[in-house]
This record gives C-alpha cells, sequence and structure tokens, in this order.
C-alpha cells in the first residue's frame, strides 16, 4: 500500500460481514511490524471496523506499507479495507502532536524518525539471523543424509 511521507494520525481496518474471524490481517513497514505490534498477532473480525489513532512517521523510502492476510476459510474467499489518515504538513502534523514545539520541530521529528529506522534495523536484522540459522539448519540437514 502506497503512503506518503508525513504522519499517520488515524488506522481503520474494516472486515466485511461474512469472514467469521477466519480471514487474519497485519501491516508491516520494512520488516517491521505496524499493526498490531506484536509479530505474531493478527487483527480478526466479522462485519467491524478495528481503528484508533497513532503517531507514526514515515520518513523512509519506498513510502509504502506491506499487507499480510491469510485466510482460514477454506470454502470462501474473504476480503477487508484497509484506510490510513496521514498528514504532511507540518502545522498539521504540529496539531496532532502538542507535545513537539514548533521551534524544536525539526529536531524532534529527526529524533523520532530516528527511533523508528533504529528499530526497523533491528527487526530487519533479527530476520536475516533467523533465515540464516534456518538455512544452516536445513544446509546440515541435506549433508548428513
Amino acid at each position: 500500500m502506497s503512503v506518503t511521507r508525513g504522519l499517520v494520525y488515524k488506522f481503520e481496518l474494516y472486515f466485511p460481514p461474512g469472514s467469521s474471524g477466519l480471514l487474519r490481517v497485519a501491516v508491516e513497514d520494512g520488516g517491521h511490524r505496524l499493526w498490531p505490534s506484536a509479530s505474531d498477532e493478527w487483527f480478526f473480525g466479522d462485519n467491524i471496523t478495528v481503528s484508533f489513532e497513532d503517531n507514526y512517521m514515515v520518513e523512509s523510502d519506498p513510502h509504502s506499507f506491506f499487507i499480510y492476510a491469510y485466510n482460514e476459510d477454506e470454502g470462501y474467499a474473504h476480503e477487508f479495507q484497509v484506510r490510513i489518515g496521514q498528514a504532511s504538513d507540518p502545522m498539521f502534523i504540529q496539531s496532532l502532536l502538542p507535545s513537539i514545539q514548533m521551534d524544536t520541530f525539526a529536531e524532534d521529528m529527526a529524533a523520532l524518525i530516528a527511533a523508528q529506522d533504529q528499530s526497523r534495523s533491528a527487526t530487519r536484522e533479527r530476520a536475516v539471523a533467523e533465515a540464516d540459522a534456518i538455512d544452516a539448519a536445513e544446509g546440515e540437514t541435506q549433508n548428513g543424509e
């Protein structure tokens, strides 16, 4: 899902009637799980909207979220809708983040973005290490046969 540079201030996920909680959805940014925040959790529902406010800055390329979904229903396909509220105007962002003063806005935003980038990097490093360990274990299994 393409997004723009700026602040995500609202997230909504709609599950139309009929999925009976069998459709699972999660959103990531560059390998970092955003919503729900725990990597082993998924949103699910039936005729509900999951909606909440957030303060997530999108600054780094590629300016897109990855939406993952899987369906546990073998008989029917199910759909969902994702809606993102996002602001790119600094004055509007500041109105959503009243604790950030305009005189330190650039520095505060840089610190927030750096923290998010560090978190994404750590998540990527863990994922690569786990994949390498799986590859090594599979290689040992194949060599031992």
